[in-house]
């Protein structure tokens, strides 16, 4: 099937933005809450791997929400919601 689609002038066939919009926009039911210390490079829809042993946790996360306090002893909290696996 991946044969019939063309490539655009800009590098990019059908498929590949398919796949980009189902990977970018698809959302599990199954999400994680975090508390941590502040992490400053991290924002929504950032793509980070979450892996916990003792609730089992497992996976590639994105952040849907967070929150970062303007104290110097603060502690920063997200929401990660679980991506789908890549469709090749």
């Amino acid at each position: 099937m991946e044969g019939l689609f063309t490539i655009s002038a800009q590098g990019k066939s059908a498929k590949d933005a398919i796949d980009d919009l189902l990977y970018t926009n698809s959302y599990c039911v199954e999400s994680a809450s975090i508390t941590t210390f502040p992490v400053y490079y991290l924002e929504p829809n950032v793509y980070i791997y979450i892996k916990d042993k003792q609730s089992g946790i497992d996976g590639a996360y994105s952040i849907s929400q967070f929150s970062i306090p303007l104290t110097y002893n603060g502690t920063m909290s997200f929401t990660a919601v679980k991506a789908v696996d890549r469709i090749i």
